[in-house]
């Protein structure tokens, strides 16, 4: 049947500009899913009924995360407003459907696994510093941890969005974000340290302007920035030439070097209204997610240093 539905990839053209790619990329995906399910299932996908939504939900629960089946809804839901149809995904049978999905596999997301100072330290350990991939591969890892940029942002940031401070350190523009879509742009720090390997970098690639990390091909760097996904391929590769367990690897992301960071803060006694301004988050329960276990483990350690010494007496 996706012969003769609208035109729904054109639908999502409209959206270009006002969101970021990756969400387009979501949408168009998810969609499509949705639309060979359907077809699969000799069932229209636009305008979708709600029973049609609801079993594409029951169907995808059985094998993906309760999230995932959430996101996919999304995009179900974006096509049929951008086409001005009735919208089956409020309906009580799709929201029933959902609380199954979720009571089935529960809402807990996965989470990637936090690159914290002790592991960081690894991965430096591990950079080739001889060459200019191995320089390229500490400064991007130095930077990420300092100012806790998504693998995005990463990719974004230009030679001229850094701005050399008096104590040695750097101030970055960062110039859009995730919860920054209109592009307001915000600041962030970075240690004299992680200035003097963005330094090193720079020099050795011999960039003086435009994009701040760029890929190489055939030994020669590119004029292009960085790829966001190449963020995840860099630290997985430099944790496994550090000798990281193969769990380890597996659980870093570009997304990584922002979780540690939080939960090293949490460690160090920072509350979350200061993680949040330091990672620029504007959801507390989100902070808290990703900061759970450090401050678990925080939160028992003072209470058992409290009881020790009434217990010893």
């Amino acid at each position: 049947m996706t012969q003769s539905i609208p035109d729904w990839n054109a639908a999502i053209d409209r959206l270009d500009g006002a969101y970021a790619p990756a969400t387009l990329r979501a949408y168009r995906g998810d969609f499509a899913v949705f639309a060979h399910w359907c077809e699969a299932e000799n069932l229209p996908a636009l305008p979708a009924s709600p029973d049609t939504v609801a079993a594409f939900i029951a169907f995808h629960a059985q094998n993906l995360c309760a999230n995932t089946v959430r996101r996919r809804l999304n995009g179900i839901r974006k096509v049929h407003r951008l086409l001005r149809m009735p919208n089956p995904c409020d309906d009580e049978e799709v929201l029933i459907a959902m609380r199954r999905a979720y009571r089935k596999k529960g809402m807990r997301a996965r989470q990637a696994l936090g690159l914290t100072r002790d592991i960081k330290a690894k991965l430096i350990d591990a950079c080739d510093l001889t060459t200019v991939v191995g320089l390229r591969n500490r400064a991007i890892i130095m930077l990420a941890y300092d100012v806790m940029c998504r693998r995005s942002e990463i990719s974004a940031l230009q030679v001229e969005d850094l701005t050399p401070c008096d104590d040695g350190g750097l101030t970055l523009l960062v110039r859009r974000t995730k919860s920054d879509p209109l592009g307001e742009g915000r600041l962030a720090y970075a240690s004299p340290q992680t200035r003097e390997c963005v330094d090193a970098w720079l020099a050795a690639a011999g960039i003086k302007t435009g994009p701040l990390f760029r890929g190489f091909r055939n030994g020669r760097i590119k004029a292009q920035a960085i790829n966001p996904a190449s963020v995840n391929t860099i630290i997985k590769t430099v944790a496994a030439d550090a000798g990281l367990p193969a769990a380890t690897v597996e659980g870093l992301s570009g997304h990584s070097a922002r979780i540690g960071a939080a939960q090293d803060l949490v460690c160090d006694g920072a509350d979350l209204i200061a993680i949040m301004t330091a990672g620029r988050w504007k959801s507390v329960a989100t902070v808290a997610r990703y900061v759970e276990a450090a401050l678990v483990r925080r939160v028992g350690v003072e209470r058992l240093q409290r009881l020790v010494p009434a217990s010893t007496t």
